[in-house]
């Protein structure tokens, strides 16, 4: 039975962003929560606008929209950061003093509201990862997104003011990450996460500012990311929307925005018609070749080696330094292979030669503190190479004699003679054949 919620949509997405409420109540629908929406919701409010306007009407406003919520008796979700922030800190600020709760309930009263403070508010991403969970989410995925580099974008106002919120670390958050990770994503690390998108710089007059504040964050995930996402409508409309008029304008940006549950409804099998995509100012087909390019590399190794255990023996690297053919020779840098194939660059391994210089002398293999050893990755690539025809053809040759004589080198017979070595007894080159017709008709 699907847990219902009263949904808080706030001012941003009906009026700018409509595509993300319908992203939202697809995904909602499919991990089994029912959103309801109630009559009578206004602005929650801004802080930052009515708030300095007046802290009164600040918090009578927002008190009324949770008295409203708590009148439903179900919990209250939101999937805008600065909904959740106000709603969330005038809620404790009414719990904390009893002339503030007083002064708001009588008020309340009057307009036939009785408030007991006793309403839940949540974010979005909060119920995600807190009552639906990563794990439930995982196996929700139909299209899992392993190899992708996905960089999470917080916002100032799903992690602050921390002693209301209590969501997350709000310097070191990692709800929404291990969100993104479910969906087999990599969440990216990088120096600018928690730098506020800088919208509200551009409300107040001061665009160039705000767009020196985008610009930041681009260009630290410049080459790094295949995609950005945020839920906030604020930070969307900015990495999305002004990031398109900077590419009008000639500045070569082009990282892809989305939503969590836009890009949880793609994990999930929604066509991204069905998800409002095409709303998108920024372009996502960069994302979408990403994409197809890494499914491509999962689908061809799948059945060999999982892409999990690529990519630990790629973080670890422990074993590098001790390959002997890496010491000897500077072509061979596995890692770097590895990283490769993480990228999805499939094809192009399978025609590097490169990739034949791994001896299999399992030395990796027995020092790898995994318990893995690199070489288990290029035994796949060979496998795929051979498979192809790709593999250099002196060992195309080699396999071939092999099938046909059943050695990889003919008996010498002169120098056996020579040498006054008696003749070895006949192979079993025709049983042998045999043998593998068998195999090859029961494979």
């Amino acid at each position: 039975m699907a847990k219902r919620y009263a949904v808080f949509w706030g001012c941003q997405i009906p009026a700018r962003l409509p595509f993300l409420e319908k992203s939202t109540r697809l995904i909602l629908q499919r991990v089994g929560i029912e959103p309801v929406d109630l009559p009578g919701f206004t602005c929650c409010p801004d802080r930052s606008v009515v708030g300095n306007y007046s802290e009164e009407t600040w918090i009578l406003a927002a008190a009324r929209n949770l008295a409203l919520a708590e009148q439903s008796g179900l919990p209250l979700l939101t999937p805008c950061n600065g909904c959740y922030s106000t709603l969330k800190t005038v809620l404790g600020d009414i719990l904390d003093s009893a002339a503030l709760r007083e002064k708001v309930t009588s008020r309340l009263r009057t307009v036939g509201l009785d408030f007991q403070g006793k309403v839940v508010v949540k974010h979005l991403i909060e119920v995600l990862h807190d009552d639906v969970t990563p794990a439930r989410i995982k196996g929700l995925v139909t299209r899992p997104m392993q190899g992708l580099k996905i960089a999470v974008h917080y916002g100032c106002h799903m992690m602050r003011p921390a002693n209301r919120l209590r969501f997350d670390d709000p310097l070191h958050p990692e709800k929404y990450d291990l969100l993104v990770g479910a969906l087999g994503a990599e969440s990216v690390p990088y120096e600018t996460k928690m730098l506020c998108c800088g919208s509200g710089l551009g409300f107040a007059g001061s665009q160039e500012e705000a767009t020196m504040m985008l610009r930041m964050k681009l260009q630290d995930l410049n080459g790094r990311a295949d995609a950005l996402t945020a839920v906030c409508p604020a930070c969307f409309i900015q990495y999305d929307q002004r990031q398109y008029i900077l590419q009008r304008q000639g500045e070569r940006l082009n990282l892809p925005v989305f939503t969590y549950p836009e890009l949880l409804g793609l994990a999930m099998g929604i066509p991204g018609e069905d998800l409002g995509l095409r709303e998108h100012r920024v372009s996502p087909e960069s994302f979408f070749k990403a994409w197809s390019k890494q499914t491509g590399t999962l689908d061809a190794i799948k059945d060999r080696i999982d892409l999990a255990d690529i990519k630990r023996c790629y973080d670890c690297g422990a074993c590098v330094d001790d390959c002997p053919t890496a010491q000897v020779s500077s072509s061979f840098q596995p890692r770097e292979l590895i990283g490769s194939l993480l990228r999805g660059d499939l094809d192009e391994l399978l025609k590097d030669k490169t990739v034949w210089q791994c001896l299999e002398c399992h030395t990796c293999s027995e020092l790898c503190p995994q318990k893995f050893g690199m070489e288990k990755v290029f035994t796949a690539l060979k496998h795929l190479a051979l498979e192809r025809g790709t593999a250099p053809p002196q060992l195309q040759g080699g396999i071939k004699g092999f099938l046909q004589t059943g050695r990889l080198g003919a008996i010498d017979e002169k120098a056996r003679k020579k040498l006054g070595l008696d003749a070895l007894p006949p192979g079993g080159e025709g049983e042998l054949q045999r043998l593998l017709g068998l195999m090859q008709d029961h494979s």
